[in-house]
């Protein structure tokens, strides 16, 4: 069928809209990792772009130059995993329940969910809680605060409710419990919703730097996030570390490459992580949101 002037026309300029967004999306990304591999000197001179004029993996020795850094990268990969496994289990868990529409006092639980998601105590009155609860300077306060996410759980039930009752219905018939029918029939066919709850849990977690600036006082104990903002704004100050302050001067590098680099050495993990499960993300954020 022959396509008439104007529907050629306006694929012509959606597509030139899109790649115009997506340049403009990609170019800070792109501008950040030629400034990273730049030598600082260069990098004074601005007029960088696309690419580094003169290349140099300076800034990233000075970066790597603390060997906390490798501690902190494993704190960063623990509280991910761990915090991603945990969200996902709980608020799954959580959100089948309340998909149940026979669950006593349904709509009260929604209503408190709901109240929670709008309304926050405030710092202070969480840190004395954490404080309570013993989460101060302890590893769990990565994960634990965060097991239950009810804007996550509203996704997992609305998906919940659309699946065939009778998966349930024969899984019941054949013996399983509600645990076993969970673990076995819901979230095995549950993969899109769970595969974009991932995404979302595990950039939260490996982007997360606040958390542990104010509720964690242990250098063992801090991800890579805060780690790098603290590197960031010591190399502001006149009070930069001292062996740190010597390489920078004898590798000729400068803030400014430093903090590129510093957001790459972040970045790139979590956006390898999300083109895994991309597949998955436009499918289970549809189904779990729209259906209601």
């Amino acid at each position: 069928m022959k396509r008439s002037f104007g529907e050629r026309s306006f694929d012509v300029v959606n597509i030139t809209i899109m790649v115009l967004l997506s340049i403009t999306t990609l170019y800070p990304f792109i501008n950040t990792f030629a400034i990273s591999f730049s030598d600082g000197l260069d990098a004074q001179r601005g007029g960088i772009f696309l690419w580094p004029r003169k290349f140099s993996l300076s800034s990233y020795e000075v970066v790597f130059s603390d060997p906390t850094i490798i501690q902190a990268y494993l704190i960063t990969l623990a509280r991910t995993s761990l915090g991603l496994i945990l969200t996902v289990f709980c608020t799954g868990i959580f959100a089948y329940g309340l998909s149940k529409k026979n669950l006593i006092g349904r709509n009260g639980y929604l209503l408190i969910c709901v109240f929670s998601m709008i309304f926050y105590g405030g710092l202070i009155p969480t840190y004395l809680l954490y404080k309570e609860l013993g989460l101060i300077s302890n590893f769990l306060v990565y994960v634990i605060p965060g097991m239950i996410n009810v804007w996550y759980m509203i996704l997992m039930k609305t998906f919940f409710e659309q699946l065939p009752k009778e998966l349930e219905e024969s899984a019941i018939i054949d013996g399983c419990g509600y645990f076993s029918t969970f673990y076995r029939i819901i979230m095995p066919v549950s993969m899109p919703i769970v595969a974009t709850i991932c995404i979302f849990v595990g950039v939260d977690q490996w982007n997360s730097w606040f958390d542990a600036y104010i509720f964690n006082n242990k250098q063992s104990l801090q991800p890579i996030q805060t780690y790098l903002f603290k590197i960031i704004a010591l190399s502001q100050t006149p009070e930069t570390n001292a062996v740190q302050s010597q390489l920078m001067n004898r590798l000729k590098v400068n803030h400014m490459t430093i903090k590129a680099a510093a957001v790459m050495i972040t970045a790139i993990p979590i956006s390898l992580i999300y083109l895994m499960f991309q597949k998955y993300f436009t499918k289970g954020l549809m189904v779990g949101a729209v259906k209601g």
